[in-house]
């Protein structure tokens, strides 16, 4: 249970921290850094951690994720929905995870991605606090230019 909402215009991407196990919740960080995005999922956890160590050492990914995969990219959102394809979505921002219709109900609004989750995990029991935020950097950001 989680919630991983984006914001192509802003760039960035947010997800709470609390992973539920057998009988016990412990606190994550659900967001990792790709080579060019930042991936946030939702999902069977062991799945999900296998995923992003193939994405973090450029291996092969299993054809079965079981897991959901918000991605956020220089050129959009992209979505992993329990395949390792994934969809562009259109849409300026997007949510995952069990919080997403209030996640995506508070962008709709004009919420951060921040925001947004931290709403979801008012309403959403499988959402809670703290929340991690990351931005990508625009392209370019960080050079100097030549004079």
């Amino acid at each position: 249970m989680t919630t991983v909402a984006a914001r192509f215009s802003t760039l960035e991407i947010a997800a709470d921290s609390c992973v539920s196990g057998d009988d016990s919740h412990y606190l994550i960080e659900k967001l990792r850094r790709g080579k060019d995005s930042i991936y946030g999922g939702c999902g069977d956890f062991e799945k999900l951690l296998k995923f992003y160590q193939a994405i973090e050492s450029s291996g092969d990914l299993d054809s079965d994720t079981d897991v959901t995969i918000l991605e956020l990219r220089h050129d959009g959102i992209w979505i992993y929905e329990s395949c390792i394809i994934p969809a562009r979505i259109k849409n300026d921002f997007w949510a995952v995870g069990t919080g997403a219709n209030y996640a995506i109900a508070a962008m709709h609004l004009g919420k951060t991605p921040r925001e947004a989750v931290e709403i979801a995990a008012m309403f959403d029991p499988g959402t809670s606090a703290p929340i991690d935020c990351l931005k990508l950097e625009k392209r370019g950001a960080g050079k100097k230019s030549k004079q």
